[in-house]
């Protein structure tokens, strides 16, 4: 979300200047500056970039997009009658994933209500902003009108036995657990995890049987194979409405990125210093072709 019409100079000085117009609904810098004193002053406030240098300025320039998402949402979620679970004003922008993520087992066609997205910290995930751009994963994430317009678009968009069967066959790593050997000392060991004779000696060793010694960091070391578990794959019967509902979410979240771009060209217009950080005619872009 690159475009937009930007208001004129006189529209962003003074008292009730302006950030941006979003239908009837008018973003004032106010706002944006209360938005952005919660990001500096949540828990990630060291990581930010300090504002007064260009990435601080994009940083701002960003949140108003986020902002601008989020009417955008409200607007449609009203239009279409929908009741979004606890409206109010809005919290603070989801903190970023924790590594490593946890990946959800059943996950809806769009970000569910009830859960982690609806309180302030909710994740958002590097997967997510990949695949539908950082504005619309975050908004995702914060907003519950943006999941409630989310789940209308997903309707119908329920992938096909194929797609599923398919994306099992090119994914069987995500369903596979590779031979695991119980060692004392180690622990849970697999191939790759440590390298050399060691290795060598723990996979070519039955279970029960002591090794050793075998020359290693430190010095020479005695170790037991305790037990083995031979690799397993998960059948795609078990999986199946695990990779559908994931499917599902994805083309989802991939439709509400799609309707957010067509209606914030169509709909938005942008103050000067608050355009896209990626606008090429802004003065701190810095991606250029």
């Amino acid at each position: 979300m690159t475009g937009g019409v930007l208001l004129p100079e006189d529209a962003v000085a003074g008292d009730g200047a302006i950030a941006a117009v979003v239908g009837e609904r008018v973003v004032t810098v106010a706002e944006v500056d209360r938005r952005l004193r919660l990001m500096r002053g949540g828990p990630l406030a060291a990581r930010l970039p300090h504002p007064d240098s260009a990435e601080g300025r994009n940083l701002r320039r960003w949140l108003v997009q986020v902002m601008v998402a989020e009417a955008l949402a409200e607007q449609e979620a009203a239009r279409l009658g929908l009741a979004p679970e606890h409206p109010g004003p809005p919290g603070p922008l989801p903190a970023p994933e924790p590594l490593p993520a946890p990946e959800p087992s059943a996950p809806g066609p769009c970000p569910q209500s009830g859960g982690a997205a609806d309180v302030p910290g909710a994740v958002l995930t590097l997967a997510g902003a990949l695949r539908t751009g950082g504005v619309a994963a975050a908004v995702l994430a914060a907003s519950p009108a943006a999941r409630a317009v989310c789940r209308v678009l997903a309707a119908g968009r329920e992938p096909a036995e194929d797609e599923v069967r398919d994306y099992y066959r090119r994914n069987l790593d995500r369903f596979t657990t590779p031979e695991t050997r119980w060692v004392r000392p180690f622990g849970p060991v697999r191939r790759g995890e440590i390298a050399g004779p060691i290795e060598d000696a723990v996979f070519a060793a039955r279970q029960g049987e002591t090794v050793g010694p075998v020359e290693g960091p430190g010095g020479p070391w005695t170790l037991v194979v305790e037990r083995i578990e031979a690799a397993r794959r998960e059948p795609y019967a078990a999986v199946r409405e695990r990779i559908r509902a994931e499917l599902a979410k994805e083309n989802g979240e991939r439709a509400f990125a799609r309707w957010l771009d067509a209606r914030h060209a169509g709909s938005v217009v942008l103050a000067p210093g608050h355009e896209h950080p990626a606008d090429p005619a802004q003065p701190d872009a810095d991606h250029r072709h």
